[in-house]
């Protein structure tokens, strides 16, 4: 084996299309510690670990008998995106021998190879010097690990190159040289990339970013450039197949068709079509020093954003659902099996659920969502649509999902507490024009979310004395909706007849234990609270024209009570407040009259006098609020059902039709047969001939549009087609018209 210690990096050509990344951690079990494009491997705590990577085993261990190898991490860096450093494998030696780890490759082919080794420490203390060796021969010295780096690009590395021969693995040791603490950290290795120090980083879009801003047509591609670089070679293609645009770029040459140009800047405006947003934009830049020597960049990857649908706000506007993806069809009403809705929600990849029965799904178990890109099309059932009952329905940890027009009245029958909806952990997702109800815990919940939006949903009649699991025999709940979200839109939805959390603010911590959570709650009207309207705490809150109306249970009436916690080092708790009304007590122009913080510190404190943030909705007056969301609220397609009508009707009157079998309340049940149980849902069924291809779109449709009804099997290509190039595909058109005016006409 023949060693070669490259100083300054030399690459002018790639050791491999795509470079394995491997991202070394603690055994925690958590899915935050994981870097997008690198393989994560928790390594448990022990004398030996081993694992193989394609075709490369990988195998650790510290050089000192008696010693393991041990998970360490700081957690506070997840808060600021150092997924990869945050955590690493260390040695510790309490001997006089330098802590050392032993890192063997086997299994490279043979020839030249490269590998990179990142070093930040993330415990207190001291940080001395590592070096590295190879088969006893040191190779480089004086490497000094950062210390808890907020960002991953800010870790120290090492990089070198060597020749490999067949049958022989490559041994390398990484030892403390200097320092008070006896220990040593890797985080991860790279093998076969560039020099993260000579190549170009940090880009903009972000990789993987699939909602960039082109809506004007232009992207303005930004990196930061290596110290190094003199000038900076641009490679952009894009397909709708991400791995084959990849590989157009991971192959692409200096004399390529993919080669926009160079530039002595470290910045690229790009051509982008706004509606192609089924394009994977695929981009490298490759870095020139003085020398003329290339360093290669690595293979970045983004997609332009294009609104969810006609009619979608806020910060989960651009939901991507199921576009492109099959179609799958929900057939009968089985809680489970082919053709269930659990079957098509549960499915994996892309996908836009296209319902052709409607009734009531009696669910035997949760059906909870937790795969990413589905469109689930609710005003695509026949008759009166669906009721999913008995059970709950919602999304946890899932990106790009779109639901809407659907009812979900989980009831008290199945012996266990129940929410209703919900988006936590979720990401670009939004959940439009559904109908939650008869939930013993909140009705709706999405702690933990990012850019989300609840929109033109009703909510209505959670339970209230109905044994919730965690409260003692007789204790009110009856809680609508903790909300989280970053940013977490909330907007024209109807909170009716809930005794609490008309909402519970639930920001929480950060992984850095500072508070969270950015929430935009505007335009939404509350009818009939009875102890709680707004509360609870986040970063930062924008509440704006909301509708609050006290009905015959209501026992406070402020709007918002700001409970901030007294705790300087978990950070600010702030709040724009802005013309909310309440019916009968204060109007808009009283902006802070229903407003109190328990603590009793002065307003002036924590409510700002501009927004923190751009709400991207319609917003109305609280006045404009109340009728504009009644007229238009709820699972409304195909058809309001009558427990929604009944409930957006009282709102109106202010009126109450019934009460709590427990408590008594009027307009509080604490049973769902308090209010006459569950309606009739008729079993309906779309007949053989509606969709004769099985594509999504009725026959009838396909013809009117131009399209073929008679497609061969799983061909999808008329659903997935964009026959007006607005960048909504056929099936989209056809479910927009649906949510529309496709069930009156």
């Amino acid at each position: 084996m023949v060693l070669v210690l490259i100083e300054t990096t030399i690459c002018e050509r790639a050791y491999a299309v795509t470079p394995s990344r491997i991202d070394l951690g603690m055994d925690t079990g958590r899915s935050d510690t994981a870097t997008l494009g690198w393989e994560e491997w928790q390594v448990p705590n022990g004398t030996v670990a081993a694992k193989i990577f394609g075709e490369v085993q990988v195998m650790l261990h510290p050089a000192g008998a008696g010693e393991v190898i041990e998970g360490q991490w700081y957690k506070a860096a997840l808060a600021t995106g150092a997924s990869m450093a945050t955590d690493g494998v260390a040695v510790q030696s309490e001997e006089g021998e330098p802590a050392t780890i032993v890192l063997e490759l086997d299994g490279l082919n043979p020839g030249r190879h490269s590998l990179v080794t990142y070093h930040n420490a993330v415990t207190d203390g001291a940080v001395g010097s590592y070096s590295i060796s190879i088969d006893g021969e040191k190779v480089i010295q004086g490497i000094k690990p950062t210390l808890r780096v907020p960002v991953n690009e800010d870790a120290e590395s090492a990089y070198l190159e060597f020749e490999t021969k067949p049958g022989q693995p490559v041994v390398i040791r990484i030892s403390v040289e200097s320092g008070s603490k006896n220990c040593v950290i890797l985080n991860g290795i790279e093998i076969d990339g560039s020099d993260p120090k000579r190549k170009a980083r940090v880009p903009t879009p972000e990789n993987g970013d699939w909602h960039a801003d082109g809506d004007n047509g232009q992207l303005h591609l930004t990196w930061k450039p290596a110290a190094s670089s003199k000038k900076h070679l641009v490679y952009v293609a894009s397909d709708k197949d991400a791995d084959r645009a990849a590989e157009k770029i991971a192959n692409a040459v200096e004399n390529s068709e993919f080669l926009l140009g160079s530039t002595s800047d470290n910045g690229y405006d790009l051509t982008v079509d706004p509606k192609a947003s089924q394009l994977v934009y695929c981009w490298r830049v490759d870095s020139v020093d003085s020398a003329g020597k290339v360093t290669r960049g690595d293979v970045w990857n983004f997609r332009v954003r294009h609104l969810a649908f006609p009619g979608a706000e806020g910060y989960g506007r651009f939901a991507i659902g199921g576009r492109g993806g099959r179609v799958i069809k929900v057939n009968n009403l089985d809680d489970s099996g082919p053709g269930s809705l659990r079957a098509a929600v549960e499915a994996k990849g892309p996908r836009t659920v296209v319902l052709d029965v409607g009734g009531r799904i009696i669910l035997q178990d949760r059906l909870i969502i937790r795969d990413p890109y589905l469109t689930l099309a609710g005003q695509s059932a026949p008759g009166k649509g669906i009721c999913i009952s008995n059970y709950n329905l919602g999304l946890l940890g899932a990106n790009d999902c779109i639901l809407r027009f659907l009812r979900v009245r989980p009831g008290d029958t199945a012996g266990v507490t129940l929410d209703g909806m919900g988006m936590a952990s979720c990401d670009n997702s939004i959940v439009d024009h559904c109908s939650i109800s008869w939930t013993q815990d909140e009705a709706f919940s999405s702690r933990g979310a990012k850019d989300i939006t609840l929109q033109r949903t009703l909510i209505s009649e959670a339970l209230n004395v109905a044994g919730h699991k965690k409260y003692k025999k007789g204790t009110q709940h009856g809680y609508a909706a903790s909300i989280g979200g970053d940013i977490g839109s909330f907007h024209h939805n109807l909170l009716a007849h809930c005794a609490g959390r008309n909402w519970s603010l639930a920001g929480g911590l950060d992984k850095a234990t500072r508070h969270a959570g950015r929430l935009d709650i505007r335009n939404n009207v509350v009818y009939n609270w009875s102890h709680r309207t707004t509360d609870g705490g986040a970063r930062e809150v924008n509440f704006v024209n909301n509708y609050y109306k006290p009905g015959a249970s209501t026992k406070v009436f402020h709007v918002l009570m700001a409970e901030r916690e007294a705790v300087p080092s978990f950070g600010p708790q702030m709040y724009y407040v802005d013309g909310n009304v309440m019916e009968g007590r204060f109007d808009a122009s009283q902006e802070l009259a229903g407003v109190f913080e328990r603590h009793g510190e002065p307003q002036e404190n924590w409510i700002v006098k501009e927004p923190f943030f751009e709400s991207y909705v319609s917003t109305n007056s609280a006045e404009e609020t109340f009728e504009d969301v009644l007229s238009d609220v709820g699972c409304n397609r195909p058809v309001l059902d009558d427990h929604d009508k009944r409930v957006i009707e009282e709102t109106r009157s202010g009126t109450t039709t019934y009460e709590g079998s427990v408590t008594g309340y009027p307009g509080l049940p604490d049973s769902q047969e308090d209010v006459g149980g569950w309606e009739d849902y008729p079993e309906t069924h779309r007949s053989a001939d509606w969709d004769t291809d099985g594509d999504g779109m009725p026959n009838w449709w396909e013809e009117r549009q131009g399209l073929n009804p008679n497609s061969p099997p799983n061909d999808l290509t008329d659903s997935n087609g964009d026959a007006n190039d607005d960048g909504y595909t056929n099936i989209e058109e056809y479910l927009q018209w649906m949510a529309t005016n496709g069930h009156s006409e």
